[in-house]
């Protein structure tokens, strides 16, 4: 078994937060997540959710198993694969994509981490945190 005492990436601390998901974990995920750079893949269209960022990108959506739509999210290149590659890629910050127009889109349920790697939903409840946290910054 791996000792994720001394996780240094946000991949290992990923991986700490789904083999033991306790709070203390919870915590320790995003306390690493709000300040990294995360990648989004911009379809191009136009949309209700266009304005996700500054950059007003279109995101790409994926939808689960049980027909909720999710923005991808991923912490780094190796995680896209197959056809996704040719998507523009835009990085930001990961708490300034936890705003208000993701929270209040019906369309939207939040994000996932990695989708096609660690598969971590990240629920506008998850975002609510974030945003409170940029708040009190």
């Amino acid at each position: 078994m791996k000792n994720y005492k001394n996780t240094n990436t946000i991949e290992d601390t990923i991986a700490k937060f789904l083999n033991d998901q306790t709070n203390e974990n919870f915590a320790d995920l995003i306390d690493k997540l709000i300040n990294t750079k995360v990648v989004v893949l911009d379809r191009g269209l136009e949309g209700d959710i266009k304005k996700l960022s500054e950059d007003a990108i279109t995101p790409l959506v994926i939808t689960d198993s049980e027909k909720k739509n999710y923005i991808p999210i991923f912490t780094n290149d190796s995680h896209i694969g197959g056809e996704l590659t040719k998507l523009k890629k835009v990085e930001h910050i990961f708490k300034d994509l936890c705003n208000d127009s993701v929270i209040t889109n019906d369309y939207i349920e939040g994000y996932v981490l990695n989708p096609f790697t660690h598969g971590l939903k990240l629920p506008k409840e998850v975002i609510k945190i974030v945003v409170k946290y940029k708040e009190e910054q």
